[in-house]
């Protein structure tokens, strides 16, 4: 056997067993869903891992929804107050606890003080849990709520076992969890599975189990929380609370103001928002400029003055429409003055 054949067959080798390796990923590890949420609902996916090499950014559909270099999965609750009212993270497999860290507080990056910001942006991911699996890969659980770690170092857990609760720890900018597949040092992306190398191919080995697959439908874009209110949000992380939406409008109230917060706004949408009062009549219309750019998260608001004769009693009925190419999607709200 000469030497020449000799490396030949070494490389098949490697490759059969690569291939090898990476059916057994497949067959090896289900993933369940890490948290305990309904998706499209209580719960949206708000980044997938960037399947593009270059500095250009793709998720496993080529869609926008990442960014360049990110790794894992964002599973974004939409207002901080349902972070508050506890939304648990889950082991999606049977592992062990490899490593986790706990104590760091909940809060926006942009909040820190300069001179703490380098040792945050150092723990990026914040309070953590990472579990090993069997057949040698692990799963990162991130960004979890201060002193919200359930388990402790070496323990054995099973799927579906409670690890912690979403939270805003790290180098963040909304309550989410970040959750990670690693194979050594390589990063797998669930929605592709080990096999596929190149962005936008179909693969036919995705990690996640058929059950999570059933609720994992890709979702390019989704309404946070759209809601009234008697004050105008004076940015993002005002709709992001989760405390502007009202129910009832105080019949003192100057204003009517209707906004919505979403993800996955594209270039070209036409946005446009209406109010209805009682009797069905069209109060306003506001139908921005078309949408510039590609951007992950983005909101809108139009409001209305007090009547002189004041508030007309009754439900008050706010719309929202997005309308591309693709489809029109739609949200809506309600506030009514007693």
């Amino acid at each position: 056997m000469t030497s020449r054949f000799r490396k030949r067959l070494a490389a098949i080798t490697c490759l059969m067993l690569t291939v090898i390796s990476a059916h057994a990923f497949a067959d090896d590890l289900e993933l369940d869903l890490p948290i305990g949420c309904q998706l499209g609902d209580t719960c949206f996916i708000q980044h997938y891992p960037d399947m593009d090499p270059s500095k250009k950014a793709k998720d496993h559909t080529c869609g926008f929804l990442t960014y360049d270099g990110h790794k894992g999965t964002d599973f974004r609750l939409p207002t901080l107050a349902d972070m508050e009212a506890g939304v648990p993270v889950l082991a999606a497999a049977d592992g062990v606890v490899a490593n986790l860290r706990d104590g760091v507080t909940d809060q926006y990056f942009e909040d820190y003080p300069s001179a703490v910001r380098p040792r945050i942006k150092e723990i990026g991911l914040g309070n953590t849990v990472i579990l090993a699996h069997e057949n040698g890969l692990k799963t990162i659980y991130a960004h979890l709520k201060k002193n919200s770690v359930t388990v402790a170092k070496l323990q054995k857990v099973k799927r579906g076992d409670i690890l912690g609760y979403v939270g805003l720890s790290g180098l963040t900018e909304f309550p989410h969890l970040h959750f990670q597949v690693m194979s050594g040092k390589a990063v797998i992306d669930p929605f592709s599975g080990p096999q596929k190398t190149t962005p936008c191919t179909h693969s036919e080995t995705p990690l996640w189990s058929e059950v999570a697959q059933h609720e994992l439908a890709y979702q390019p874009t989704g309404f946070l929380v759209t809601g009234f209110s008697a004050k105008i949000p004076k940015n993002r992380r005002a709709l992001e609370s989760g405390n502007m939406q009202q129910s009832l409008l105080p019949p003192n109230s100057q204003t009517l103001i209707f906004w919505s917060l979403y993800y996955g706004s594209q270039k070209d949408d036409v946005v446009t928002l209406t109010i209805v009062g009682p009797d069905n009549k069209l109060l306003k219309e506001y139908s921005p400029k078309r949408v510039s750019k590609n951007q992950i998260s983005k909101y809108f608001f139009v409001g209305i003055k007090k009547p002189k004769t004041g508030w007309p009693k009754g439900d008050y009925r706010g719309q929202i429409t997005i309308k591309r190419s693709s489809a029109t999607i739609i949200d809506e709200a309600k506030i009514s003055v007693r």
